[in-house]
């Protein structure tokens, strides 16, 4: 039991951070924080399961053990890339923890209080995700694809909802999301229902008040003392959004572990999050501004992990705010550039059409 939640917190929390160190070396040095890096490690194994996954579902789905296998090794080996990184740096430049805690600003009483109350209802969302559950008519489909997928070594071949075998359901399979799940629970003999409904949100909804951070640091200007309570409303916006069951904050709070709950929320916020960065650091070094290119490029891989809607919307999106920022700076290399991080949604797409 204690070997199963180690490796579960390793696959989680400890491998997307060591991962996220890689990308994270190509940002300005000031833009290493904790949050982002994090980010685009989880952003990154995401992706990197995608890619194992999409392949052998499409030519052979009768053997999930293959993909267990090989998402492992990458996984590993991108975690060792990373703490290789850390260390060359430890070794070169000393404690990086102490650098980012010097950078930081000391808090007022005001602005302490405001942090606490906004930390405080994270934690109570989080909570309220394990105390009080709640179930999805889609939970048949995407939840028991999950358990299928765990019990069976197969994937999208049985059909939920009467256990016969089917054909490939493309629509479905180009969406991974159920088969990450179940490769969770494999890993750490942890039932897929239980997984989805009681530990995945502990980790997703810090993740998306870990990017509406990084979007109020950018939109505010890092105005710290008004940083704060821009959480404090996203928070109480997400508390009392379930105005309706298609609103964003509905599928966050009671659908977290389903991809179009994960595209609506964590990666369309994350590649909002990537283009303002991108807005900020365009006149910048080209070295220093690579890595938000290279994450918009890998977060359109795991918005089609997510949901096969992502082809349009994701690109959309991209594509949208591409014209408004090659209009504003009077830069088509801008929108050109934008067009091609939208290539594996492009590739998502054709498969679509054609598979």
């Amino acid at each position: 039991m204690i070997f199963d939640i180690l490796k579960l917190i390793f696959i989680l929390i400890i491998a997307p951070l060591l991962t996220g160190i890689i990308p994270a070396k190509l940002l300005e040095r000031e833009k290493r924080r904790i949050s982002a890096i994090y980010i685009m490690g989880f952003l990154c194994q995401l992706a990197l399961f995608q890619l194992v996954a999409i392949p052998a579902i499409l030519i052979n789905p009768y053997d999930f053990h293959k993909v267990v296998i090989i998402y492992t090794v990458l996984m590993v080996i991108c975690s060792v890339a990373g703490a290789t990184l850390l260390f060359i740096k430890i070794k070169k430049d000393g404690n990086p923890a102490k650098e980012i805690i010097r950078s930081h600003r000391p808090l007022s009483a005001e602005n302490g209080f405001f942090w606490i109350l906004a930390l405080g209802l994270i934690i109570f969302q989080a909570v309220m995700f394990v105390v009080m559950q709640s179930f999805d008519g889609d939970d048949a489909y995407y939840v028991v694809q999950s358990l299928l997928t765990y019990e069976t070594n197969t994937m999208y071949s049985i059909k939920p909802y009467t256990g016969l075998t089917t054909s490939i359901d493309v629509r479905h399979a180009l969406a991974a999301m159920p088969m990450w799940i179940a490769y969770v629970a494999g890993m750490t003999n942890i039932h897929p229902t239980i997984l989805a409904h009681s530990i995945i949100g502990l980790i997703l909804i810090p993740i998306l008040y870990m990017l509406y951070y990084r979007c109020g640091y950018l939109i505010l200007k890092k105005d710290y003392r008004r940083l704060p309570v821009f959480m404090i409303f996203v928070s109480i916006m997400y508390i009392f959004g379930g105005v309706s069951i298609y609103t964003p904050a509905t599928f966050m709070i009671t659908r977290t572990w389903q991809g179009k709950a994960m595209l609506a929320n964590i990666i369309i916020l994350a590649i909002m999050w990537l283009l303002l960065s991108i807005y900020e650091t365009e006149n910048i070094e080209k070295e220093a501004r690579l890595g938000y290119w290279v994450m918009l490029f890998i977060t359109n891989i795991c918005a089609a992990m997510c949901s096969t809607a992502s082809v349009f919307l994701a690109a959309m999106l991209i594509g949208f705010c591409g014209l408004i920022m090659s209009i504003y700076k009077k830069d088509i290399q801008i929108g050109l550039r934008l067009m091609v991080t939208c290539l594996p949604l492009v590739a998502y797409g054709a498969m679509y059409m054609l598979w």
